[in-house]
């Protein structure tokens, strides 16, 4: 270390002193700057620094390199990462640090060597109150090992005079930061003393109460400020909510108020300040509080809005939860048109599918939910629901899933609209054309019944003739046997022909069940050839198909309308002309109608308005235009289709029309009323009681004399005297009409099943009315065997050997 005169030393310690009283603090950059210049003369160096700590890896330095800019690492005020040995010995130890060559020292050092200072020595800056160090002094060589050369002495009196100082410019610029702080703050601050009136305000205070900070100092605070908590009641920190009354001018003849957040602090130890209150504007935060209740409030009414609307919309909205399937929600709607209350339907599992009157809509409900569950859709289906306190209501029905965010299914809804007017409606026009084509095939069912019962009356008059003689030799007896034989089969004709036309004049009520097509077709054919023969002939070309699974008279219509069509679609005296009509089923699965003509065809600008409502070519009066509409209808309703062709390009030349109505197929069954056999069973079981219940008094003694042969026979005229005969008496079978006077043989059945269910089941009825709603409904409940008039004593005695057959000899009378 160098010496350096006591003359000297005096000299440089009093113009650092004398700079040290000129600046309130030395770490501003004039004052450094101008205690460098004073010190460089006297102790040759590159820079002098001071590093102040900050935090435990951090220092701050204020520096000044001579002759040049200073690097970036030392840029004054730079922060800085501290060496923890330098620190250890400057801090902790207190003692100075001299390194001769910064090229081999720490990794600071090393990147001080880049900089160009290549050596250096670092002395500790105390407190002169408590001799603590705060800093670190730290003078700076250009060549290595040129820090030993330092005064020593003259450094710490440097250190020392920059101590005594040190102290002072950290407080004075902590405070300007935290002056600056509460000058630029967003956030109003004001301090009151212990009488209530403002001692100090910044400016956003000032902003706040639009009154100037002259102004504001002694204005009482609770002028300001309400409600105000008592001092000395509140905590020492308090959060609250209150208004600021600001004044909209200078002169302050107006006044707003502003609410604003509240942060009350009690002072303890400053005689001058009782309260410190920072107050925040809430006056956005309220606009946006006021909005956000508007918009709530619009969202409310708006939910009840929709609330209203879901529930006066004539639709049944409900919404299922998709893991349980259990109902969550029901407008009120479904209450009205169910007349189910609402909190019993949410209550009951299954509700609305046990609505579902008919086995399919339970299924099509089925699998509505099903695909939902797993996020499909299904196409609407219509059903028949049940109504409590009123008949059944038919509805068509949209069941589809709710997705979230990741397509998830979160509910599943659905709608039931009330078609039951649709459906009223459709039916009353399917109906209306079906009368209008009775009407079309009166003509035709004349011409087929006169001609057997002309036939009938001509031998009826030849056997009279031939009885009326004395004697019948073998000639005559044979030609007897044959005329009987013929007029047999003529009146079975007949019986065909009447029922055919039941058949297609079933009632609307639909009942699907398994159908032979060919047999319909053959009935169609049955019903159409009287206006069909005069025009062509009608040629069958009938596979072996499989039955279709539907309603016998819808298909009949079906056919009998193309029918009906394609022998109005020929001229009369057209020449050799055909209707052919084609049943194939070529993979079992779909069966397949034809329906040909050699007619004139359907121009083809109007080949695709065929199927619309009301549309016809026909004279006025000759068609309602609804025969292929209801037609396309009955089909797809049956899940088939039905496509045209005209003209049909096999002819030659082409000509004509082409029908064509694929349908699904089914397997092979009965029908709900079992069918009876057309042949008497080869053994029948003699000595079975039988009472026969009959108001027509030849036909009761014509059949009780026919089974009667065979069986023991009891006639009843009536259904009372039926009942008599019942309680006395024990019958294995009871043949009985349906349609009585007084007492008929529905409400005759429905007694004795009351109180004898299993005398019931030896019910067998006889009816001449093989349609109607009442009839069919009735019959389809009872699943009992029918005897259709007119009928064989073959057939009476087939369906009596299979009531005993199947349930054996009666046990006992009714009681």
């Amino acid at each position: 270390m160098s010496d350096i005169s006591p003359e000297l030393r005096l000299r440089v310690m009093n113009a650092a002193l004398r700079v040290a009283a000129r600046h309130p603090s030395l770490l501003s950059r004039a004052a450094f700057d101008e205690l460098v210049r004073v010190v460089s003369p006297h102790v040759p160096f590159k820079a002098m620094g001071v590093l102040v700590p900050e935090g435990e890896e951090h220092q701050r330095i204020f520096v000044d390199v001579l002759g040049s800019d200073s690097p970036p690492l030392l840029r004054f005020g730079a922060r800085i990462e501290s060496d923890k040995d330098n620190r250890r010995r400057i801090y902790a130890e207190g003692q100075p640090v001299v390194c001769d060559d910064t090229r081999s020292g720490s990794r600071y050092d090393r990147a001080a060597a880049q900089a160009g200072f290549l050596s250096y020595v670092s002395l500790p800056v105390r407190d002169p109150e408590n001799e603590r160090v705060v800093a670190q002094l730290v003078v700076v060589y250009g060549e290595p090992f040129e820090a030993r050369l330092a005064p020593l002495p003259l450094l710490n009196d440097i250190a020392e005079v920059i101590g005594l100082n040190l102290e002072r410019a950290v407080s004075g610029a902590r405070e300007r930061r935290l002056a600056m702080i509460l000058e630029t703050s967003g956030d109003a601050m004001l301090a009151w003393d212990q009488e209530g009136r403002v001692t100090d305000a910044n400016t956003a205070a000032a902003t706040l109460t639009g009154c100037p900070r002259e102004k504001l100092i002694g204005t009482p605070i609770q002028d300001l400020l309400e409600p105000l908590p008592d001092p000395s009641t509140s905590l020492p920190a308090l959060d609250m909510r209150i208004t600021l009354h600001a004044r909209c001018d200078c002169e302050g003849k107006s006044e707003r108020r502003v609410p604003v957040a509240a942060t009350i602090t009690a002072v303890e130890d400053d005689p001058t300040v009782a309260c410190h209150a920072l107050l925040r504007d809430l006056t956005a935060w309220a606009e946006a509080e006021r909005e956000a209740a508007g918009r709530l409030a619009r969202i409310r009414e708006l939910e009840e809005q929709h609330r209203t609307l879901l529930d006066n919309a004539p639709l049944v909205i409900f919404r299922l939860d998709p893991s349980t399937v259990d109902l969550v929600y029901l407008n009120h709607c479904a209450e009205r048109l169910l007349g189910i209350p609402t909190i019993e339907a949410l209550s009951t599992p299954g509700c609305l599918r046990d609505l579902h009157v008919d086995p399919e809509g339970v299924l099509a409900f089925d699998d509505a939910v099903m695909r939902a569950r797993v996020g499909m859709r299904s196409m609407p289906y219509e059903a028949r629901l049940s109504r409590r306190g009123g008949s059944a209501i038919t509805v068509r029905a949209t069941i589809y899933p709710l997705l979230g965010e990741r397509a998830e299914v979160v509910a599943i809804e659905g709608i039931l609209m009330d078609v039951s007017a649709e459906h009223a409606a459709r039916t009353r026009l399917v109906q209306a054309d079906r009368l209008s084509t009775l009407g079309t095939l009166a003509a035709g069912v004349a011409h087929e019944i006169n001609n057997p019962a002309a036939f009938i009356l001509l031998g009826l008059d030849m056997m009279s003739r031939m009885l009326d003689g004395a004697s019948l030799d073998e000639g005559v007896s044979e030609q007897v046997h044959n005329m009987l034989t013929e007029l047999r089969d003529s009146t079975r004709r007949i019986v065909d022909i009447v029922r055919d036309l039941r058949m297609f004049a079933r009632s609307q009520g639909e009942r699907r069940v398994m159908v032979d097509v060919n047999r319909t077709v053959e009935s169609a054919i049955s019903l159409t050839r009287g206006q069909i023969i005069e025009r062509a002939k009608v040629v069958r070309e009938l596979g072996d198909v499989p039955p279709v699974h539907m309603d016998e008279g819808r298909l009949g219509q079906v056919l009998v309308n193309l029918l009906a069509n394609a022998g109005q679609a020929i001229p009369r005296n057209a020449g050799e002309q055909s209707v052919t009509i084609a049943t194939r089923s070529e993979d079992g699965n779909t069966v397949e109608i034809e329906v040909r003509d050699t007619g004139v065809g359907i121009p083809h600008e109007i080949l695709g308005r065929i199927w619309d409502p009301f549309f016809t070519t026909k004279e006025p009066g000759a068609g309602t235009g609804l025969g292929l509409s209801i037609t396309r209808e009955i089909v797809e309703r049956s899940g088939g289709k039905i496509y045209v062709e005209s003209p049909v390009l096999d002819e030659s030349p082409p000509r004509g029309s082409r029908f064509v109505i694929v349908l699904p197929a089914a397997g092979r069954g009965d029908s709900s009323i079992p069918p009876m056999p057309s042949t008497p069973p080869r053994s029948v079981r003699t000595g079975v009681r039988v009472l026969v219940v009959e108001d027509e008094p030849p036909l009761a003694r014509a059949l009780a004399e026919a089974i009667g042969q065979t069986h023991e026979v009891e006639v009843a005229p009536g259904a009372v005297e039926a009942l008599t005969a019942l309680v006395d008496k024990r019958f294995d079978v009871i043949l009985c009409d349906l349609l009585m006077p007084g007492m008929s043989g529905e409400a005759l059945y429905e007694k004795v099943l009351a109180e004898k269910p299993e005398v019931a089941q030896r019910f067998v009825f006889m009816t001449g009315v093989g349609f109607g709603t009442d009839v069919e409904r009735f019959l389809a409940g009872a699943g009992r065997p029918v005897l259709e008039k007119p009928f064989s004593a073959a057939d009476a005695l087939g369906a009596i050997q299979k009531v005993v057959t199947r349930y054996g000899r009666g046990s006992g009378a009714a009681k």
